[in-house]
């Protein structure tokens, strides 16, 4: 039987920890989100964050500007937030509006304050590496493989997940894999590979017919379906599998956690 990946679980440990160690700490976290429009998905995932925030005692401060916000206003509310000394992580919540300038923002957010590593996604100088691929090598150290010469195949080159993450994978002794969904004949990718990890965010991309039997599967693809979110990974690929990450409740939710973890540090 395959082990399913508790990310709820994993979330709930990591916070716990942390609310610990919040507590002796003389100085106490605090996050301000900028948030840009009314992108509904945006809103859950700040919901996601400020009940976070409050089960773990941390300040949470959105600051709240309207879609037709020029890249000038932005960028004055971050260097407001960069130079307030009660405001320890800064993030921009993706994605912005069209016309705003987004490597000019993420420039100019303080490498020490931006928790959510985006000057790493933007190969600029950071403190932190990204949420998400603290995530997922979260998930791949419980499948309990070792990463030293095992095949990883990494579907998905995007600018917060696939990118950073393939950063991440090049620090490790393994063979890594890279290709996205116009890949032909991506099962070439995938059969063989020990991990599978996917970040595009096309529901049912990767079928049970394109792994091999004990694959560990990583899915941090995410996507709408009938009112549903949906993986990348099939799920009759997880029968096969000897690991695999659930959506929902698998990556997203330690993803969470792994922001307010690069908070804390």
């Amino acid at each position: 039987m395959p082990t399913r990946f508790d990310g709820n679980q994993i979330k709930e440990q990591i916070l716990g920890d942390l609310k610990i160690k919040i507590a002796v700490l003389p100085v106490k976290p605090a996050l301000a989100v900028i948030w840009i429009g009314d992108d509904i998905v945006s809103a859950r995932y700040i919901e996601q964050k400020q009940r976070a925030a409050k089960y773990l005692g941390i300040h949470f401060d959105i600051v709240k500007l309207p879609t037709d916000a020029t890249t000038k206003i932005v960028k004055a509310e971050i260097a407001r937030l960069n130079s307030d000394p009660t405001i320890t992580g800064l993030m921009i919540q993706l994605p912005i509006p069209e016309g705003l300038d987004q490597n000019e923002l993420i420039s100019a957010i303080a490498s020490e304050k931006d928790v959510d590593a985006l000057r790493f996604c933007s190969e600029l100088s950071c403190h932190f590496r990204p949420p998400v691929t603290g995530a997922i090598m979260e998930a791949i150290k419980q499948s309990t493989i070792n990463l030293k010469n095992s095949k990883v195949a990494v579907i998905g080159r995007g600018f917060l997940v696939g990118t950073p993450l393939i950063r991440v994978l090049e620090e490790y002794d393994v063979d890594l894999r890279i290709a996205d969904e116009q890949t032909p004949y991506l099962a070439t990718i995938t059969s063989d590979a020990d991990v599978v990890i996917s970040a595009v965010g096309k529901p049912g991309l990767i079928k049970a017919k394109m792994i091999k039997k004990g694959a560990v599967l990583i899915d941090a693809g995410i996507s709408e379906v009938g009112g549903k979110l949906v993986g990348d990974i099939d799920p009759r690929a997880f029968e096969k599998s000897s690991f695999y990450t659930p959506v929902p409740g698998g990556i997203g939710p330690v993803t969470v956690a792994m922001l307010y973890r690069n908070l804390v540090k």
